[in-house]
């Protein structure tokens, strides 16, 4: 087990939050430079309040003409104001004078109008979301920790905006003003634009120490901006995580895998759904991933299908994977989700079936087979990946099969005579947390016995009036019937 890294990527979790666009108008401090004579100058004037126009121009002993241009560059830097002959730095020069150093810091004034996105839970500025309109029905909404001061937001964004204003200026570096230090003078108005949304992915991670066990990784988060100040915001993602947790029928899961491939799981050193420490961190060693003798060719896996080593591994190695069956029938992918609330909501997921079914296309794309107990859950999977409007399904079809046929902590990702994926959603032994593991395998035994399992389920659904969507270019009858002869289903 040597060779670990500190932390393992297995899974993400992300959230959509409620934000607001204010346009606000307010003025900058811009520090300038000026000549080093008017710079003395005026420092004379500071140190000699009320010095007479004619002893000024004496300390410098310039000639006439430069003692003109001095005496204009000094008022004309507006610094420094003229009171029946005598010198005195103005209300402006005043506040230019370091109350540490001494130091005359000259600063322009510029007015400013930017737009700024304020998060609602910490009133923290934050970049809009990206997504498109798929990726954000699927996003999980981040319920926010105080619904009465959000819809008040508009009073506290001027506040907002001068705590945070540093953070923003280090955002907008390609601006003039900002291309050296700036300083808040005043917030003159602050008008609410629009609503808006932003996105927040935190990786779950594992540490494989002893004793450590899987976390969200609120690092990046916690470190941008002013110490703290997304504490609020970090708090809300932390309770709201709290509700996902792995079914409690993992080892049913484990025991049925068992019988179907006989052992594989067992022999790489998982001797049950929660004793799985040898297989994964085999798993997440390039030296040690690959499947060998039951099970080969194929590779472990680590993670949801949502993290990047297993989506990698997953497109990767399926493209690869030939059709090894002598059945010349078409088949679509089979994508059996596990009954976990948290799945297929991050936009990484969302890019991982798309490019699945575009993998498989030509070869009749996919099938969700939805878990289903009845209309609401249909209504959900339909509202969730089916189509909407102009917004094409995220699966090329989806078959409401009976929801605790099988295993709910089970994932199977299935092409018939080519290949199968099983994940196991068991929990993190200190959370709860789903920590998912399995492989993927094109070893034709176990294949074909998965073929009977996956046919079996899709045989329990409720013929066409099951079918939840199917390809535009078929009707109910012709898509169950190629979701049959794909499966054997009805063949002697």
């Amino acid at each position: 087990m040597t060779g670990l890294a500190e932390q393992i990527d297995i899974d993400v979790a992300a959230f959509a939050v409620r934000c607001q666009k204010f346009r606000i108008a307010a003025l900058v401090m811009r520090r300038t430079s000026i000549p080093l004579a008017t710079e003395y100058a005026t420092r004379l004037v500071h140190l000699v309040p009320g010095i007479r126009l004619d002893d000024l121009l004496g300390f410098f002993d310039f000639e006439g003409p430069e003692s003109k241009v001095l005496l204009q560059d000094v008022l004309g830097t507006g610094l420094v104001e003229e009171r029946g002959g005598q010198l005195f730095l103005s209300a402006r020069g005043l506040k230019s004078l370091s109350p540490l150093s001494d130091k005359l810091d000259l600063f322009e004034i510029e007015q400013i109008t930017p737009t700024v996105t304020f998060e609602l839970a910490a009133l923290t500025p934050i970049d809009e979301a990206s997504l498109d309109k798929r990726e954000a029905k699927l996003v999980e909404e981040l319920r926010l920790p105080d619904r009465e001061k959000a819809a008040t937001a508009s009073s506290a964004a001027a506040d907002a905006f001068d705590f945070h204003f540093q953070e923003w200026r280090q955002t907008q570096s390609r601006k003039r003003w900002l291309d050296e230090e700036a300083r808040l003078n005043s917030i003159e108005d602050v008008q609410p634009v629009a609503p808006a949304t932003a996105v927040i992915q935190i990786p779950i991670r594992w540490r494989p120490t002893e004793g450590a066990g899987v976390f969200p990784d609120f690092s990046e988060l916690s470190n941008k901006g002013r110490q703290g100040s997304r504490g609020p915001l970090i708090a809300a993602i932390s309770d709201q995580m709290k509700s996902v947790v792995a079914p409690p029928d993992h080892q049913l899961a484990f025991d049925l895998i068992d019988e179907m491939d006989g052992g594989v799981l067992r022999r790489g050193g998982a001797r049950s759904s929660l004793d799985r420490r040898q297989w994964i961190c085999d798993a997440v060693q390039p030296a040690n991933r690959a499947l060998s003798g039951a099970g080969a060719p194929g590779l472990r896996l680590v993670g949801s299908v949502a993290s990047e080593n297993v989506r990698a591994g997953v497109l990767d190695w399926t493209k690869s994977a030939g059709d090894t069956s002598a059945n010349t029938v078409r088949t679509p992918v089979f994508w059996l989700p596990p009954g976990t609330n948290s799945w297929g909501r991050s936009p990484s997921f969302v890019g991982l079936a798309r490019d699945l079914s575009k993998t498989n296309q030509t070869n009749d794309g996919t099938v969700l087979l939805a878990r289903s107990s009845g209309e609401s859950d249909n209504r959900r999977w339909i509202k969730r990946y089916g189509q909407s409007g102009a917004l094409q399904p995220l699966f090329d079809r989806c078959l409401a099969v009976p929801a605790q046929q099988l295993p709910l902590s089970l994932e199977v990702l299935f092409k018939p005579g080519s290949w199968v994926a099983v994940i196991i959603h068991s929990p993190d032994v200190g959370s709860d947390y789903p920590f998912p593991f399995g492989y993927i395998t094109a070893d034709i035994d176990i294949v074909v016995s998965y073929k009977k399992m996956i046919a079996e389920l899709a045989a329990a659904a409720d013929g066409t009036s099951g079918l939840l969507w199917t390809r535009s270019d078929e009707d109910s009858h012709r898509a169950l019937h190629a979701i049959d002869m794909s499966l054997d289903i009805g063949v002697a």
